[in-house]
């Protein structure tokens, strides 16, 4: 337990650090930090009940795009601003480290493992982002929509009634 509170603080800190590398204004870098916070505790909760590697990285990475997309329709500001810090945590870097390792080592079959689960892991992100992102879209567009019909059928009933 102790161990997961400090990968949480590290992930928020971490999150804080590549956001400040991305030029955020200083007054959303909490709540980016909260986003690497919030997705590193889904995805060790989601290790506790899931064991397929490209089902939990493909839920954490939703919840990571919906945290961020959240945010960015709350400040008003492109989604990626909190979605670039809120992925920090989801990184593989311990799979493509060991992949490279082995590779050197020219200890082919455990390299091929490591590889294959740093495919599935950036797999799974890359499809929980995607999913996401084109849900809020649609969203976005229907939204949009059904303001725009409004509008033109409420100026169409002025003119009708002019």
């Amino acid at each position: 337990m102790v161990e997961s509170i400090k990968l949480i603080l590290v992930s928020f800190i971490a999150s804080v650090g590549f956001g400040i590398i991305f030029h955020i204004k200083k007054e959303l870098l909490p709540w980016a930090g909260l986003g690497g916070a919030l997705t590193r505790c889904i995805y060790l909760i989601l290790l506790v009940y899931i064991d397929e590697r490209l089902i939990y990285s493909l839920l954490a990475a939703m919840a990571a795009a919906l945290y961020a997309e959240i945010m960015a329709m709350e400040f008003r500001t492109p989604s990626t601003v909190f979605l670039y810090p809120a992925i920090i945590p989801l990184i593989p870097g311990d799979l493509i480290y060991q992949a490279a390792v082995n590779f050197i080592l020219q200890d082919l079959k455990t390299m091929q493992t490591y590889a294959a689960d740093c495919a599935l892991t950036l797999l799974g992100m890359c499809l929980g982002f995607v999913i996401i992102s084109t849900f809020t879209y649609y969203r976005r567009v229907y939204s949009f929509g059904k303001e725009l019909a409004s509008h033109i059928m409420h100026d169409a009933h002025k003119k009708k009634n002019s």
